[in-house]
């Protein structure tokens, strides 16, 4: 095999794709949790993977079978991507890099990013607040039309971030959507009010009353995921920690 950075494998091949829906392991999980609910509410099918030589050597075994960490599904138009792993600060340029060329391959579909942005008072907010960063005009269009605020001021920093970059510089339509979250927890409540605006954005039904029913599970079966991802998330800000206020999404 020769050698290679990174590249998308479809298992199935992917045609007429409207949209790409990203939810990778950052604050609160919320991405994660919002992106898996999608997937199993819409009954999504596994169409490939993503793999990297840049990526730790991990594999995950789901039901018996070995899977890539990194994979895509497929319902109606609509890619929905997932990482059982956090991303590596290194490899976060080249997946950036890669993901925006793969979706300019597809005839560049909105990307929906879903993320979490920290709040001290987290505790005390029932239903947690979701907004929206766009990376055109047309975008941005999308993010008011469905009702969510615009993220007036603040940073990002992470893999959702360098995506949003490498959209504004090739003029392809990106919304990130961050929730109010908690830092170092898995946050289904997040998640919950996270898919209520996808359910608007993509005109979707998805039920969110399983996420906060179930959520003490889920915040007991993604420990293990958050764990790693809150070390990888500390080294991460350890390079803006000079400059930057504590907060990342």
């Amino acid at each position: 095999m020769e050698p290679f950075e990174l590249r998308f494998v479809e298992v199935k091949p992917l045609t007429a794709v409207k949209r790409v829906v990203i939810g990778l392991p950052d604050v609160g999980l919320v991405g994660l949790i919002t992106v898996n609910h999608l997937i199993t509410g819409l009954s999504a099918d596994e169409v490939g993977y993503v793999e990297s030589s840049t990526f730790p050597p991990v594999v995950v075994v789901h039901e018996g079978e070995p899977k890539f960490p990194m994979r895509f599904f497929h319902k109606e138009g609509v890619v929905y991507l997932t990482s059982e792993i956090p991303i590596p600060a290194s490899s976060i340029p080249l997946l950036a890099r890669g993901l925006v060329e793969w979706v300019k391959g597809k005839g560049s579909p909105l990307i929906l990013s879903v993320s979490g942005v920290a709040v001290p008072n987290r505790l005390e907010i029932e239903t947690p607040e979701v907004y929206g960063v766009a990376s055109t005009p047309n975008a941005k269009r999308i993010l008011i039309d469905a009702g969510v605020k615009p993220l007036e001021e603040g940073f990002m920093v992470g893999p959702h971030s360098q995506i949003l970059m490498e959209a504004v510089q090739r003029k392809i339509d990106n919304l990130v959507l961050v929730a109010q979250s908690h830092y170092q927890y898995p946050d289904p409540g997040a998640a919950a009010s996270a898919v209520s605006a996808l359910n608007r954005i993509l005109g979707l039904n998805v039920d969110v009353k399983t996420l906060l029913e179930q959520a003490e599970e889920i915040r007991l079966k993604m420990r293990e995921v958050m764990h790693r991802t809150y070390r990888q998330m500390e080294r991460m800000q350890k390079a803006q920690e000079q400059e930057l206020p504590p907060m990342y999404v």
